[in-house]
């Protein structure tokens, strides 16, 4: 295969992994706490239609991108109430939460069908972004997908390297042993459920400002589901969840 043909059937690669590692990186740390949330779907969903709302309200992607982010934990929020406070089951709300995430997305969304914006720009850096093969690949992304592996490498370091990380996976492990030396395991899984839906709004935010830079109704198209099954396929290890992706 040329240069001329691999370059962009790599940065095809990067821009279709981003949202699945982004979601991905979420779920892992989720599920390494002890919790199994089937409603990535639904939260990618929300992420994408309030981040596209937003930005193509205001002008600004920095602003939708945070939107989409607390979209995604506002979705992540409502399966925590259900499931670690009121004890639901994980799995029926998990799935409800996904087909509610449709729902409202696309009611959301209505507004917004057809009316696109310009993509999500690409960060040139000044003598490495020109330089030929490595540069468009390496240092001509845009900022989420810099993100992306940023956060794969620091759930990396933070589960294999830290206390807290130590403490998060006990939970997951053996969440009445962690219990009995006094963790507080709900407070922990709770915040793990917010991370997972932060992450999950960013890769929906992704599709609709960089991936496809417009709403359109279940944009996602199962990359939820892929994420999850990416999480079991990594042995629910970072650096495997990216070369996986």
């Amino acid at each position: 295969m040329s240069l001329e043909v691999a370059v962009p059937v790599i940065l095809t690669i990067i821009s279709a992994a981003t949202p699945l590692l982004l979601a991905g990186i979420g779920e892992l740390v989720v599920e390494r706490s002890g919790v199994l949330n089937l409603g990535v779907e639904g939260m990618m969903l929300a992420g994408a239609v309030t981040a596209f709302a937003v930005a193509f309200s205001t002008d600004s992607y920095a602003v939708g991108i945070a939107a989409g982010a607390l979209a995604g934990m506002a979705l992540a929020l409502i399966f925590g109430v259900l499931t670690l406070t009121l004890v639901s089951n994980q799995v029926a709300t998990g799935l409800a939460l996904t087909l509610f995430g449709l729902g409202l997305s696309a009611l959301v969304g209505a507004a917004f069908v057809g009316s696109p914006i310009q993509p999500l720009p690409k960060l040139a850096i000044p003598g490495l972004s020109t330089t030929p093969v490595i540069g468009p690949i390496l240092f001509g992304q845009d900022v989420l997908v810099y993100l992306s592996v940023a956060l794969t490498v620091g759930v990396a370091w933070f589960l294999k390297r830290t206390r807290a990380g130590m403490i998060l996976r006990a939970c997951g492990d053996s969440d009445v042993s962690a219990h009995s030396i006094g963790y507080d395991v709900i407070k922990i899984r709770y915040l793990a459920v917010l991370f997972g839906g932060m992450c999950a709004g960013l890769g929906g935010a992704f599709l609709s400002l960089a991936y496809t830079p417009m709403w359109v109704e279940n944009m996602t198209a199962g990359r939820g589901w892929i994420a999850l099954a990416l999480v079991v396929f990594a042995s629910w290890r970072p650096l495997r969840l990216l070369a996986g992706a």
